[in-house]
């Protein structure tokens, strides 16, 4: 089991959107807390006055390959294995199920259509790389996993996928092969959020870590990226990091982080409109 160091408590008191169901601090997800570290001001408009935002292209894309590849790992964990047909059959369903949930703009009829195909192509090339041997036995697939630690509000994460001797997955689309070592630091937090959850869900460490990157250029690649099970120090970071999370919420700190990404934010005109939090 993992021993994370008590922090003193902040006495201040978080108002109810901030503690109540759904809010920032009902729980800590990957995701959430990547918001935060990227810009506070984007999370607070993302998940305290949660303010609808279009779905992107490449966000509908991922999210359709990944439903996809949840289905095909979920056969194989249940030596049911899915034939190809059948899966491109359910690809195209969750590209349409998303669509109807989540609508996107695209710039004509035709670019939809092209890429929907073409990422079912960027699908066929990850199962044709056999990246995880047909005959490997799954741990879990999709795992949901919660952690409640001390002076912190539980921990949630869902793991893509646990190999057989306790590897954990993640799998991500890019547009361009990434580079390793960027790659490598730049998802460090998640992957250090989800090695402490299956600790503290196993009570063993994780026999190392694997980033899929499913590459969407012309002609789709796949690389495998294998990582070392996390060290000691980045748990570590990881626990000061969610510490300044709930204190910095608490606080109501919306401090924005200006850079040349702003431009395609999604909330960039509430931005440059800012007057102050929403009492």
């Amino acid at each position: 089991m993992i021993c994370i160091p008590k922090m003193k408590a902040k006495e201040a008191e978080p108002t109810y959107i901030l503690r109540g169901q759904d809010g920032p601090l009902e729980y800590i997800s990957a995701s959430r807390l990547n918001c935060w570290m990227g810009c506070r001001r984007k999370f607070y408009f993302r998940y305290v006055l949660k303010l609808p935002t279009c779905t992107s292209p490449a966000l509908h894309v991922g999210k359709s390959v990944h439903n996809a590849l949840q289905d095909w790992n979920h056969g194989r964990w249940a030596a049911k294995p899915l034939a190809r047909e059948e899966l491109q059959k359910r690809f195209y369903a969750h590209w349409d199920s998303e669509l109807k949930d989540n609508p996107v703009t695209w710039k004509t009829e035709q670019d939809e259509i092209d890429q929907c195909q073409h990422s079912w192509k960027v699908q066929e090339t990850y199962l044709d790389s056999n990246s995880i041997p047909q005959e490997e036995a799954l741990e879990g697939v999709e795992v949901r996993i919660e952690a409640e630690l001390d002076d912190l509000p539980p921990l949630l994460g869902i793991v893509d996928l646990v190999r057989e001797g306790g590897r954990i997955v993640d799998f991500k689309t890019a547009a361009k092969t990434p580079n390793e070592e960027t790659a490598a630091f730049t998802h460090s937090t998640q992957l250090s959020l989800y090695a402490l959850l299956y600790r503290e869900a196993t009570g063993k460490e994780e026999s190392g870590m694997e980033l899929h990157h499913l590459i969407k250029t012309k002609q789709p690649k796949v690389l495998v990226q294998k990582l070392k099970p996390v060290t000691d120090r980045k748990i570590t970071e990881l626990n000061d990091t969610l510490h300044r999370y709930v204190d910095s919420v608490i606080d109501e700190d919306w401090t924005p982080s200006p850079n040349f990404m702003c431009g395609s934010c999604e909330f960039f005109e509430q931005c440059k409109q800012w007057k102050g939090a929403v009492a």
